[in-house]
């Protein structure tokens, strides 16, 4: 059975990890508590992409089509069709998610590749309030919406896009 919680899951690493108080983590835990704010919120889309496909309910859906949608999420493609959503229509909320999802990846990127990098604890703060905030809008949003919205990032195939661009000419 797929584990639907990995994202809430990913938030409550993050916390462990940079605990509140006077508690100064490491750079390797202020590190992957960046990482682990960026897979809360990846991990969230792709549930939505699932469940909005898909369908959320389990006994009404096939499993294996659901774990298809989920795992058909990638970084790149999703980084991207986040990083394009703010020239599309999408409702604010998942503008706003779009957003957050960039700066999350960007952040995580620099984190787990970039030696020179440094932390402090009030930065993964800031992270782990964005993804928690960003997870939440997205999840308010329309089925309509989600389901546009991960259609978007999901599907980025030339036909795909090919047939996104004579969509606009036509309306």
């Amino acid at each position: 059975m797929p584990d639907s919680t990995l994202a809430k899951g990913f938030i409550g690493t993050a916390k462990k990890l940079v605990p509140t108080g006077a508690v100064r983590p490491t750079q390797a835990n202020l590190r992957r508590a960046v990482s682990s704010c960026y897979y809360a919120v990846f991990h969230a889309l792709a549930k939505v992409a699932a469940d909005s496909m898909v369908g959320a309910v389990k006994s009404k859906r096939s499993n294996k089509a659901w774990v298809e949608v989920y795992r058909g999420l990638g970084h790149g493609n999703c980084y991207q069709g986040c990083k394009e959503a703010s020239k599309k229509s999408f409702p604010q909320e998942l503008q706003d998610f779009a957003d957050a999802f960039v700066q999350l990846q960007n952040a995580r990127h620099r984190a787990d590749y970039d030696p020179t990098f440094r932390l402090q604890k009030k930065d993964v703060q800031i992270y782990l309030n964005l993804a928690e905030q960003s997870i939440i809008t997205l999840n308010q949003a329309s089925i309509l919406d989600k389901r546009a919205f991960t259609t978007w990032v999901l599907i980025s195939s030339p036909g795909a896009k090919k047939a996104r661009e004579l969509a606009g000419k036509s309306s």
